[in-house]
């Protein structure tokens, strides 16, 4: 674990003020804003016909520079900004030591909502098929990873609104962790027919360009983009003199607990976000000059300045508050990383933008709002704050790059994360502990449980199946380790999300006009509403996101969950995933992405991790140790860095499926002569289970449960606890 600081060394932002972070700054400054017509599809019928469209922007074009076959219009934006950001660093990612980390809504919604929107009544042609491979939200940071040689950690990530910061969030813990020493870390999202419908059938639209803050605001007005920020480790960057743009010194990710589309009204989990996030930087509240709000234009705004109010006290009224939703709208899973990039050239360029249509703030919004066009203004350090659908959020903290360095705390050289509870839902039933060995079952027949006669009719009436799973799996996995609620943050891992009720939503849109879209649907679509959904259900106020990584997203997940932990970001995280049978994911996505995630069967697994230690404070004997994980591509000189069992007699590995892969990456790696359990049945997180329950009851003694996504290889290594 590193102890040094974390620099940020370039920005690359593509919004509708422009290709390029310099053209966009530059126009937010003199308060310009990027809104027209919308001209990427037919706005008939909706409430709201206008956005930030990036201008003459053609993924067609990308597609055609880089070469990797087909490129949705998120993974085309994603491309232009990370170029961007890679260009402005110096035209490669420093170091040997690369990772890639994406936040995002959308993937490749925009190019095949029309596909899904008829089909079955339109059989897909097979030129649409192919295009259906960039459907996947994961598939950006795939090709991210592919077009920059990446051979550290990938990940993706989906916590709605709040991604991008969730994404550079979990970088930051990367290069803390000195897994890595560099990482390409944004957001990015295209508008579609989906969330525009969406968002207007929610009536959360204004019928003019928004006005954040201000006293005659009526809503949001969506945009789309993309933001990457190059992120170095501190020893990285003095090595090689890079320019440091800024420092990202503090972070704070949690949830409401609250409701799906709703904030708490207290304002009690973005004031302890904005808290924690300076305390971690070694910030008083006088000591942040600028915040760049999540602002949408909304209601909400109200709640989120009196956010501001409790955690600055009376450093409040000096502090320089602005919303660059009203210049670029609201960019989804990619706002949180254009915001942040918007806050590091604020501080770097000691400038704070304004915020757009604001002219008369509400009473209930009086802060030190910047308006009409930018303030030059001394910025010692700044304030990103993201907040999302299910109350996901997220905060990071910049200090401009001539701020000394603090004396760092005592930093743990080690810590191993103990799984201290499973759970699985399969065909057999509802397993916990060491019954979740008998896991795997792929027979025909009825289900023994169906999850949502599980769940309290009250609180899961609008669940469909993925979030009944979701939520019954995480459920019993933290009743069995006898943990409070509120001190738990939940990962579930997804390959497609909720497709069915996707599919559903769009159908009726297209049968029916975008005036007849249920607007209490469209929450329930987005990769990360499970979670959000499950964290609500459940009490969770620990880090709540989604992760997908197309049959390794449950590994993915537990991955990212040991992170948190290992970095005291919560006391215990709850990981694991599911997976519904439904006919198109299975017919049409698993073939065409080269899935085997929807089995016969509906299931989930899930796994409690705790630190080792305050589960033996609290009297808890773990089911097994995570004392390994890594990842690396599936081709390539790079393999699995870790180490072979003491007994491959008494070990296990357990995979999804049988990849071709799998042989030599476990030869290589010491694990060649080891049995493997392959072909579970579903990329939901019952591996996981399986394998831990196996080693709780003395079967094996150690085990290497292994997730294959499209391009790589999840693994974590598990052991019998002393």
């Amino acid at each position: 674990m590193t102890t040094g600081r974390i620099a940020v060394t370039s920005v690359g932002i593509v919004t509708a003020l422009g290709q390029g972070a310099d053209v966009t700054f530059d126009r937010l400054v003199r308060g310009e804003r990027g809104f027209s017509e919308i001209g990427l599809f037919d706005v008939q019928g909706q409430r709201t016909t206008f956005a930030a469209e990036v201008p003459g922007f053609s993924s067609e074009d990308w597609e055609r520079r880089e070469g990797l076959g087909p490129l949705s219009r998120s993974d085309a934006l994603a491309f232009a900004a990370a170029r961007d950001a890679i260009g402005n660093a110096g035209g490669t990612l420093a170091g040997e030591r690369v990772g890639v980390a994406v936040g995002a809504t959308t993937g490749g919604m925009f190019d095949a909502e029309e596909l899904l929107a008829r089909f079955p009544e339109t059989p897909l042609s097979e030129a649409a098929r192919r295009r259906l491979v960039a459907y996947p939200m994961s598939r950006t940071a795939d090709l991210l990873s592919v077009a920059f040689g990446v051979r550290g950690r990938v990940a993706t990530v989906c916590s709605a609104c709040s991604s991008g910061a969730s994404a550079i969030l979990q970088a930051a813990l990367w290069i803390r962790s000195g897994v890595v020493d560099c990482v390409l870390a944004g957001g990015t999202d295209a508008l579609c027919r989906l969330t525009m419908t969406g968002f207007n059938a929610l009536g959360a639209t204004d019928t003019v360009p928004c006005r954040p803050f201000d006293r005659q605001r009526a809503g949001l007005t969506l945009g789309e983009g993309a933001a990457f920020l190059v992120l170095e480790s501190e020893e990285l960057s003095r090595r090689r003199g890079a320019r440091v743009l800024s420092w990202l010194s503090g972070w704070a990710q949690g949830a409401e607990a609250h409701h799906l589309t709703q904030p708490e009204p207290t304002a009690r989990m973005p004031a302890r976000l904005l808290a924690r996030a300076m305390q971690r930087a070694g910030l008083e509240p006088s000591e942040i000059d600028y915040l760049n709000a999540h602002g949408t234009g909304t209601s909400n705004d109200g709640v989120e300045c009196a956010a501001i109010r409790s955690a600055f006290g009376d450093a409040a009224g000096r502090l320089i508050v602005s919303s660059s939703k009203g210049q670029i709208g609201h960019t989804l899973g990619a706002a949180g990383a254009i915001e942040a990039a918007i806050s590091v050239l604020a501080v770097e360029r000691q400038c704070a933008p304004p915020t757009g249509g604001l002219t008369d703030p509400d009473e209930a919004c009086r802060l030190n709002h910047v308006i009409g066009e930018g303030r030059p203004a001394r910025l010692r350090a700044a304030l990103s704050s993201a907040f999302g659908f299910g109350g996901a959020g997220a905060v990071l903290c910049f200090e401009q790059a001539a701020a000394p360095a603090k004396s760092a705390p005592a930093v743990r050289t080690s810590r191993r994360v103990a799984v201290t509870e499973v759970a699985t839902i399969t065909g057999r039933g509802v397993a916990t502990g060491s019954a979740c060995g008998d896991a795997i079952d792929e027979s025909d027949g009825p289900d023994a449980t169906r999850p949502l006669d599980a769940l309290d009719p009250s609180r899961s009436r609008r669940f469909d199946p993925q979030t009944a799973l979701v939520t019954l799996g995480a459920e019993k996995a933290v009743r069995a380790a006898g943990l409070s609620p509120a001190s738990v943050g939940l990962i579930a891992g997804t390959a497609f999300g909720s497709v069915e009720r996707t599919l559903a939503f769009l159908h009726t849109v297209l049968e029916k006009g975008a005036r007849r879209a249920p607007p209490a649907e469209f929450p329930h679509l987005l990769p990360s509403s499970s979670s959000g959904n499950a964290s609500i259900y459940l009490g969770l106020e620990g880090p709540v996101l989604t992760a997908s990584a197309l049959d390794a997203s449950a590994e993915l997940s537990a991955l990212l969950a040991c992170d948190l932990v290992d970095a005291d970001m919560a006391t215990a995280m709850v990981a694991g995933g599911a997976a519904v049978r439904d006919a198109f994911s299975r017919d049409v996505l698993g073939p065409v992405c080269g899935t085997v995630a929807q089995g016969k069967r509906d299931v989930a697994g899930f796994v409690v991790l705790e630190p080792e230690e305050l589960a033996a404070a609290r009297g808890r004997r773990p089911l097994t140790i995570v004392v390994e994980r890594d990842e690396c591509p599936l081709e390539g000189e790079r393999g699995l860095e870790l180490s072979a069992p003491n007994d491959a007699a008494r070990a296990l590995v357990v995979a999804v499926r049988n990849s071709g892969a799998a042989a030599p990456l476990l030869a290589r790696a010491g694990w060649g002569d080891v049995r493997v359990v392959a072909d579970i049945g579903a990329a939901a997180g019952v591996g996981l289970a399986y394998a831990s329950a196996r080693i709780a009851r003395g079967d094996v003694d150690e085990a290497l449960v292994l997730g294959f996504g499209e391009r790589r290889v999840y693994a974590l290594h598990l052991t019998r606890p002393p």
